[in-house]
């Protein structure tokens, strides 16, 4: 460890400085559309800097390094398909062009003028449970990253993301949208600042050729073809997903919707596409370089004079079951990774599943703290600090983000229509701040009751499958073909759910690919069966009216 008073003092300076810019604007917020949308008027150059802001933090950093530790140069399909998927809806204005002309602040606000207010709500509360689902394991994975490299006793971590999450609650619940573009300038700053110094020490230590003979040595024929490791059914899945993401994930379609036109709307997605790539492929390769960092000092693991593959993977089992949590909490990873490789060697050859679930367990386990344990090894004081600036600069611009884009869905298209009356703009502003508040309990809480199943990564995309698919499906066939209808919408948003919870079940053995898919296919199905067989209202048809 190698956190001193000077890296301190450049944390705290970077975040005093977020609070004070944030907190400056607080005098501009008025009406709700200042609060949500900052009135419409957000340029390029801002709204690039504060979607790509919001969309990065600690989280992405760890599951992304953790994706590329257990899939090598296989993971860098997705920042391919970010960067294909973000650059063809800036041209196109595939949806997002259609909603910013129609003026709306919330993703399910449109599905009221479509269909009626029952779909809105039920999308509303689809979204909601989805994206709080999903940002409730947040502080536990970042409050890892933080006792790593700072070197704060685990015990004081869950006061330190506390202080993190009241920091972004701070200037978000007051200043709004307003707050998130002017202080997203600053942490872009930080957090470019912060990339480049981890890139740079990676490839100064390890560099590519290091990283290429990792994955080809110890991953045993993986690593390297994406259809292969990852299956065609994952490759399309994170398609169709990436679309959805540009589309109705509500932090990112809220840049669109503060966009001062459409067309403004669509330069910043296609500018924002270029450094999507890099938000994926950059923590991957991170996440490469710890698996050849660790592997590269660890020793040989073997049998011991007359032992026999039977008992050596009990034995194996055995040391890992008893002394994996002590080695990986002090960061002795060199002396996990070939006990872990042996375990799976034996489980294969003697065709154990149980020891085979168990070494998969563990590697997770090992690759979501792989990166950060390398970091804390290899940059110095001083440019530690740097670091950390950028990382926090990173999470409290995603938790303001995403605590503005959950927190307009709940008091706009769930509380607000069940209210059945009118609220004041001063009541709108109240309601939505309350919902800041209850938003940041609750994943406080869930992030430490719930036990994420497999990789990171698959949580955070299944969870977001929850409501994705029906959205984009709805929301595409509202614009796009007349005979959607309000019954399509519901059958939709409910068949769209169902595989996504059952894979957030532990031990319902349903693969992600499985669920992504799956997903998408039971939506559609219910989309077009249920306009299908109760079609809309002439007037509906033309989405000027509500059923």
């Amino acid at each position: 460890m190698r956190f001193g008073l000077l890296d301190w003092a450049i944390t705290v300076v970077s975040l005093v400085a977020t609070v004070w810019i944030g907190l400056r604007t607080r005098r501009y917020v008025g009406r709700i559309e200042d609060y949500l949308v900052a009135n419409r008027g957000m340029g390029v150059w801002v709204g690039t800097a504060s979607l790509v802001s919001t969309e990065i933090g600690i989280i992405t950093y760890m599951y992304q390094a953790q994706f590329g530790f257990l899939a090598g140069f296989s993971a860098f399909i997705v920042g391919l398909i970010t960067i294909s998927v973000c650059f063809a809806i800036g041209r196109t204005g595939f949806v997002i062009s259609r909603l910013r002309e129609l003026e709306v602040m919330t993703v399910p606000e449109y599905l009221e003028r479509r269909y009626n207010r029952r779909v809105r709500v039920l999308a509303g509360v689809m979204m909601a449970v989805g994206g709080s689902l999903n940002l409730g394991i947040f502080p536990i994975i970042e409050a890892r990253y933080l006792t790593i490299t700072t070197g704060i006793p685990p015990r004081y971590v869950g006061w330190t993301m506390a202080a993190l999450l009241l920091i972004a609650l701070a200037y978000t619940a007051l200043g709004g949208m307003l707050s998130l573009m002017v202080t997203n300038y600053l942490q872009y700053v930080l957090l470019a600042a912060g990339t480049l110094v981890i890139t740079a020490a990676c490839l100064m230590h390890i560099g590519w050729s290091g990283m290429t003979g990792a994955v080809v040595e110890h991953m045993h024929g993986r690593g390297l073809d994406p259809f292969a490791d990852l299956g065609p059914a994952f490759v399309l899945w994170q398609v169709l997903l990436w679309v959805a993401f540009m589309t109705v994930w509500q932090s990112a379609a809220m840049r669109g919707f503060s966009a001062r036109d459409a067309a403004t709307g669509r330069k910043v997605f296609t500018m924002t596409s270029v450094l999507f790539l890099g938000r994926a492929v950059i923590p991957m390769a991170w996440g490469i370089a710890a698996l050849a960092f660790f592997a590269g000092r660890a020793g040989p693991a073997g049998p011991a004079p007359g032992e026999t593959p039977a008992a050596e993977l009990a034995r194996v089992d055995a040391e890992l079951t008893t002394g994996f949590r002590p080695l990986l909490e002090q960061g002795r990873l060199e002396a996990l990774l070939p006990r872990v490789d042996r375990l799976e060697t034996l489980a294969r050859a003697e065709r154990s599943e149980p020891h085979m679930r168990h070494a998969q367990a563990l590697r997770e386990e090992i690759g979501m703290v792989a990166m950060p344990w390398m970091v804390a090894v290899l940059i110095p004081s001083g440019w530690a600090g740097l670091v950390m600036a950028g990382m926090l600069a990173a999470s409290v611009s995603t938790y303001a983000g995403y605590f503005l884009g959950w927190s307009a869905v709940i008091s706009q298209d769930v509380v607000s229509p069940l209210l059945g009356r009118q609220l004041s703009e001063e009541g709108k502003l109240r309601l939505t701040r309350a919902t800041i508040v209850a938003l940041v309990a609750f994943i406080m809480v869930w992030s430490l009751v719930y036990h994420v199943p497999g990789p990171a990564y698959f949580y955070l995309q299944v969870t977001a499958n929850l409501f994705m698919a029906p959205t984009l499906l709805t929301i595409a066939a509202g614009l796009y073909w007349r005979r959607a209808s309000a019954a399509g919408a519901w059958a939709c948003f409910i068949l769209g759910a169902v595989t996504s919870l059952v894979y957030l079940v532990p031990g319902a053995g349903l693969s992600v690919g499985a669920a992504g898919n799956l997903s998408w296919g039971l939506a559609l199905l219910g989309l077009v069966a249920g306009s299908l067989l109760r079609p809309p209202r002439a007037q509906a048809r033309i989405g000027q009216g509500t059923e």
